[in-house]
């Protein structure tokens, strides 16, 4: 039998949610924040997909022969990592220089909006799109 590996990357974003794990359209496990897991499956051609809530990934589409190890990272969508960070950072800029600012409510606004627009994207029409599958 032949060995997937599927490790997922550890992520502020989707720490405390397990990712389902999809081959064939079937579900065969899930997977926490910085794990490791590894499945005994049949050699041959395989689609893998991952699943949390109602995002995904696209699907991965890998052979494999017999008695062969594949390694697969799965991650969330590019930049999602620093998301948290960076919203942190636009929020204590705005504690601190808020008076300069009036304590305007717009400039928090302005400052949040292009990560606002790029979460909405990934949440709906990029949804598909929302975890990354690759072949390391």
């Amino acid at each position: 039998m032949a060995k997937l590996i599927i490790k997922r990357t550890s992520e502020w974003n989707n720490r405390m949610r397990d990712i389902e794990i999809y081959l064939e359209e079937e579900k065969i496990g899930v997977i926490g924040n910085g794990e490791v897991k590894a499945f005994e499956i049949e050699s041959g051609e395989h689609n893998l997909k991952s699943k949390i809530d109602w995002c995904g990934s696209e699907t991965l589409t890998f052979n494999l022969n017999p008695n062969e190890t594949k390694t697969i990272e799965l991650s969330g969508f590019k930049l999602g990592k620093f998301m948290l960070p960076i919203g942190l950072i636009i929020g204590g800029i705005y504690f601190i220089f808020g008076k300069q600012l009036n304590d305007s409510p717009m400039a928090l606004i302005v400052a949040f909006f292009p990560i606002g627009l790029f979460l909405v994207y990934y949440l709906t029409l990029g949804r598909n799109k929302y975890l990354r599958l690759k072949e390391i």
